[in-house]
């Protein structure tokens, strides 16, 4: 004679176990860290796309760009009759920034770094003339022209002071992405 007990799990309790597997997957998983490696390689090829997209838009419609770098973002700015705007509309409006521990070392061909001067910028001007000029918004370090010429550059992304991933830019609009993974000098 059968007892009425049942030796085995039926299919509603173990689908009911993989349902509540599945929920918890889906919150953890996300909330995992990630490699800052990764997040690296992401935001440089992230920022290859976007400045070979910006490249060709210039060119295709004439007007000219400019990329703003902080230490942990960048803006894409607009040449207007007037000055440098920070683009208003669209996907690009607001400044793009870096994720947590990942940081970037912008090196600009052609210029001259303050400390390598010879003589002292600060003394040579009455600075109470350019007063109102501070309140301007700082103009671009990178240029795309609308004649398919850049301004050529070096960006590097770092995480905890190594080097991982450099994109470099020449005169004539074509990029490059390398891994360096090596120590920041």
């Amino acid at each position: 004679m059968k007892n009425g007990h049942s030796t085995g799990f039926t299919l509603l309790e173990i689908l009911l176990v993989l349902l509540l597997l599945a929920v918890s997957a889906v919150v953890v998983v996300p909330n995992l860290p990630q490699n800052q490696s990764d997040e690296a390689k992401e935001e440089a090829q992230r920022f290859y796309q976007l400045v070979q997209l910006w490249t060709e838009q210039a060119l295709l419609t004439g007007q000219t760009f400019g990329l703003r770098f902080d230490n942990d973002s960048y803006t894409l700015n607009q040449l207007t009759p007037k000055e440098w705007r920070p683009v208003s509309e669209g996907r690009y409006a607001n400044a793009i920034s870096m994720p947590e521990g990942i940081e970037m070392d912008l090196e600009v061909s052609g210029f001259v770094n303050e400390e390598d001067r010879l003589f002292d910028r600060k003394g040579l001007f009455d600075e109470e003339l350019f007063a109102e000029e501070e309140d301007k918004p700082k103009p671009p370090q990178v240029v795309l022209m609308g004649n398919g010429e850049i301004i050529p550059f070096t960006l590097t992304f770092l995480a905890d002071d190594k080097r991982l991933w450099q994109v470099k830019g020449n005169d004539v609009a074509t990029f490059e992405i390398t891994a360096l993974n090596e120590d920041k000098e």
